[in-house]
């Protein structure tokens, strides 16, 4: 099996492979850890560091297909539009058979991403990192090849329809991810400012590059060539080994949905930088190249 294709089970060997304990006490909500790939904004209040990626969707997929098969709708409903790139610019016609699948681009953005789609794969998300938390504490084993009526969801587990497995009394939260609301971005803007002045100087004592803490726009975006698929004119998520306690490219690189279909945050780089990146704005070009997305998520107490 090639590497790059290792890569897809990552989900499945974090879950099967993480040590396990016995409830004996009450989970409280202040010892929940942050969910994965979240900053904590508040209490109770976290945020994704980066937007969701290519590599984060073909896990997705990759989880779609092996549950419900190729053919099924479940995965046929998933795949992101990639000729979104063409209908940007003829020039950029090679990425639609790359930008998603090849590993190069693994850490960029994933587009053509439909407003329900992306609130499907949140709720995914959910179901996926609550079963990672209850193998991890203990309440059940992780189960594999797992038919595709009785994959694991917060609703079954808590209403004993998991295998009949009832609800341990001691862990009544779940995580809930959710597009984030325009009040969240707004709240977001200035976390992320002081945040990411902190951490700039970290990045730049390791010869890092930092603009991935500023705004990536149509003046200052580079269609590098160091990809075999150039041009193209996103950026990764992340860069070099800053990838500790930062939100990154907040307000540019692809704009962002808000839990309002049709309302995103933040401009992207097909904007001019002397276009407001901090504001809220409506669209209905809603399936393009140049749209993301990223959550918000908080813990909830079951039945409240």
């Amino acid at each position: 099996m090639r590497k790059n294709n290792l890569l897809l089970f990552l989900l499945s060997i974090v879950i099967a492979s993480c040590g396990t304990y016995k409830l004996r006490k009450d989970v409280k909500l202040e010892n929940l850890p942050a969910p994965p790939g979240t900053i904590e904004l508040s209490e109770n209040q976290y945020f994704d560091k980066t937007e969701a990626t290519n590599f984060h969707w073909l896990e997705y997929l990759y989880w779609t297909k092996r549950v419900y098969g190729r053919d099924s709708k479940e995965y046929q409903q998933i795949l992101p539009d990639t000729t979104v790139w063409t209908n940007l610019d003829g020039k950029y016609s090679q990425q639609v058979d790359f930008y998603l699948r090849d590993p190069v681009y693994r850490d960029f953005p994933v587009v053509g991403i439909s407003y329900r789609q992306a609130v499907d794969y949140c709720k995914w998300r959910s179901d996926r990192v609550m079963e990672y938390m209850l193998v991890k504490f203990g309440v059940f084993d992780y189960k594999t090849d797992v038919p595709a009526d009785s994959v694991f969801t917060i609703e079954k587990y808590f209403k004993g329809e998991y295998y009949g497995i009832q609800p341990n009394p001691h862990f009544g939260f779940y995580p809930h991810y959710s597009l984030p609301d325009p009040i969240t971005y707004q709240k977001v803007i200035i976390f992320a400012d002081s945040l990411n002045v902190k951490n700039s100087h970290s990045c730049r004592k390791k010869h890092c590059d930092v603009s991935d803490l500023g705004r990536v726009c149509m003046e200052n975006r580079r269609e590098t060539e160091v990809y075999p698929y150039s041009p193209h004119p996103t950026k990764e998520v992340f860069s070099c080994g800053c990838k500790k306690d930062k939100i990154t490219h907040l307000q540019g690189n692809v704009r962002e949905m808000t839990d309002l279909e049709g309302t995103f945050f933040g401009a992207s780089f097909i904007d001019s930088c002397s276009v407001l990146d901090y504001v809220l704005r409506t669209d209905s070009f809603l399936i393009n190249s140049y749209t993301g997305f990223r959550a918000k998520c908080e813990y909830r107490k079951w039945g409240n």
